[in-house]
């Protein structure tokens, strides 16, 4: 790909980002406990849910990990 098409990429990423990020100031959500209230917290969650995933699924691969010549023996 192009450089400029990459580039063209992280900046509608971003401004898509802070339009989100600028948005949850202006929703009222109905919270059902004090952490949901807080500002950004759907985002916030999602980004470590997100690392959680990542991480969970290295840990796991260590384990199920299999040598190349695995089907050849």
């Amino acid at each position: 790909m192009n450089s400029n098409k990459i580039r063209m990429l992280w900046i509608v990423f971003i401004s898509i980002l802070i339009i989100l990020l600028i948005s949850d100031l202006f929703i009222h959500r109905h919270s059902y406990f004090e952490i949901d209230g807080l500002f950004a917290f759907p985002s916030i969650f999602g980004f470590l849910s997100c690392i959680l995933l990542v991480v969970i699924s290295k840990i796991i691969g260590i384990f199920l990990k299999r040598s190349e010549d695995y089907y050849d023996n």
